[in-house]
């Protein structure tokens, strides 16, 4: 089956993005979180009370920072999305569209 694409929904090609990011960013988030974490508690086995006082500075720092910055970046992702699918739109209005071959699934 053939198929032409002729518009992009601007909003909701920007809500993808910007939960597909957020959830991607929100994993490496935690990931950092962790890692932020565990060199903290490095410096506490290590015997160095300045070491952990600033582990923990940096671990809140990240975590606030951190959330703040996954949140703009998720708007920002959402802004991104919304331009292209518009861009593409308006080229799509002059060059015609873009064939698609579809196939059904049997499953």
């Amino acid at each position: 089956m053939k198929a032409t694409l002729t518009h992009i929904g601007a909003i909701s090609l920007g809500k993808l993005l910007a939960i597909w990011s957020f959830v991607l960013g929100a994993i490496l988030y935690v990931f950092y979180l962790l890692l932020t974490l565990m060199m903290s508690l490095f410096g506490l086995v290590a015997g160095d009370q300045n070491a952990l006082a600033g582990g923990i500075i940096a671990f809140l720092m990240t975590a606030i920072f951190g959330f703040i910055g996954l949140i703009f970046y998720s708007i920002g992702m959402f802004i991104f999305g919304f331009l292209a699918a518009v861009v593409y739109n308006i080229i799509l209005g002059v060059g015609g569209g873009i064939d698609i071959d579809l196939k059904e699934r049997t499953n």
